[in-house]
């Protein structure tokens, strides 16, 4: 009954008070200073503000649980379907760049696009993807089908974030990451809700399964409407103007530039893909591990994921978030050394090198992310983002397939390390960030 109220609650009138929200240090308001509200944005309460941040928490989650739990369904997917490592690794990079370049579009998409309706009918074509997934008969339906998940998973950064950043302007950073450590929950359970899941059905009914998640999602995100929304008024090509100089402003940011070249270049942007690809076939078929205890260490990387980001994230707000960073940069590369070299060992050293390891390399994604919210004006922050996400997975798709076949030719070990040295040249690249200028000095 109560989320019944608080979905009415989105509905009915409200007066400017509202709008406002709370004020002073502590409060959040729906725009920052220098960004007045347009006359004729709606009020929104923060009961609004809470439920949006909710369902984008599930919906950020849901996403990563449908890509998590591909890595324990790729050995049987592999073993049914005749596919090898460099099979795996030209399905990856396939749906990467589809999904790169899907996300570069969404500055000049939201411009005529409700934000919310790109997020609910994006949920619907991962649905319809996983669906197609688990009616994949060939390796070539099923890079299709994985394609089609890519292409309606796009959305969730650039625009899951721009909403995210409209409902709180003044809390970007904090809302960010909080959203990003949510994702990993879903990161987190995949694993051993797949694992179960294979214990009773075959990976076919899981992805008929899980499907339904995505459409819940969808049909929630129709209820809300776009906060904060791009002018929608004039021409289409006035509207088309408007995208296009977003996209040329944040080009002009060296200091956002930079920070999406650090996202790209450190693991050549690819530690996520890599290990969602290829961690479990390696444990499980070049090692000897059960199904079971590859679930296990698998979660030891999730839970790296779910930690890392917020003892990085806390630091960096402490102390600092560019130095937190090369830090974070520096102890990835001595993390990634360490698992490559690990070899055949107890489960128990595993599961430690592994959360460790996740720990590190995954906090690079939420600070870069939170740099660029708190370093953008809400305006940017479509094109931003998109440029961000395209630019920080644009070298996945060389490094997803040169480490197939690696692994093909040399083994886990070569394939792996040779990520050591890209963290170390994008920690190099934070030395040229410009410095803010002080208060009351002009640009």
């Amino acid at each position: 009954m109560s989320f019944l109220n608080s979905v009415t609650d989105i509905f009915r009138p409200r007066t400017v008070a509202e709008l406002s929200g709370p004020s002073g240090p502590g409060g959040v308001a729906t725009a920052v200073a220098s960004e007045p509200e347009p006359d004729d944005e709606e009020p929104v309460s923060e009961r609004e503000r809470r439920l949006m941040l909710h369902l984008s928490n599930a919906s950020h989650a849901v996403n990563h649980f449908q890509n998590q739990m591909l890595t324990m369904l790729y050995p049987v997917i592999m073993a049914d379907l005749g596919m090898s490592y460099m099979d795996v690794g030209v399905l990856t990079s396939i749906r990467s760049v589809v999904n790169t370049a899907a996300q570069a579009s969404f500055g000049f998409v939201t411009p005529f696009v409700s934000r919310c309706k790109i997020m609910a009918f994006s949920n619907f074509g991962i649905a319809v993807g996983t669906l197609m997934s688990g009616l994949a008969m060939t390796y070539p339906m099923m890079v299709v089908a994985r394609c089609a998940t890519s292409l309606g998973s796009a959305a969730q950064h650039p625009v899951g974030n721009s909403i995210l950043v409209a409902y709180y302007p003044k809390a970007r950073g904090a809302i960010l990451a909080l959203n990003s450590s949510w994702s990993f929950v879903g990161t987190l359970i995949a694993t051993p809700v797949a694992t179960v899941l294979l214990l009773v059905m075959g990976w076919r009914e899981i992805f008929y399964a899980v499907c339904f998640l995505s459409i819940i999602m969808g049909v929630i995100y129709l209820i809300f409407r776009d906060l904060g929304a791009p002018n929608r008024s004039g021409s289409s090509k006035a509207r088309l103007r408007q995208g296009m100089g977003s996209y040329l402003r944040v080009l002009k940011n060296r200091n956002m530039m930079i920070i999406a070249a650090v996202f790209m270049v450190g693991a050549a942007g690819a530690e996520g893909g890599l290990q969602q690809t290829y961690f479990a076939p390696y444990l499980q078929n070049d090692l000897g591990y059960e199904t079971v205890w590859v679930g296990v260490l698998l979660t030891a990387v999730n839970l790296g994921h779910i930690v890392g980001p917020i003892i990085f994230g806390r630091l960096s707000d402490k102390i600092s978030r560019i130095g937190i960073l090369q830090a974070s940069l520096v102890f990835s590369a001595l993390g990634t050394l360490w698992i490559a070299n690990m070899g055949v060992g107890t489960v128990i050293v595993w599961f430690l090198g592994l959360f460790v390891y996740s720990s590190v390399t995954t906090s690079r994604g939420t600070l870069t992310q939170a740099s660029i919210a708190v370093d953008v004006s809400v305006a940017e922050m479509d094109a931003a983002f998109s440029l961000y996400a395209t630019l920080g997975f644009l070298a996945v798709p060389f490094w997803t397939l040169l480490t197939g076949y690696l692994m093909d030719n040399y083994g886990f070990s070569v394939a792996i390390e040779r990520t050591t040295i890209s963290y170390l040249i994008a920690s190099a690249l934070l030395f040229f960030l410009e410095k803010p200028k002080p208060a009351g000095v002009a640009a």
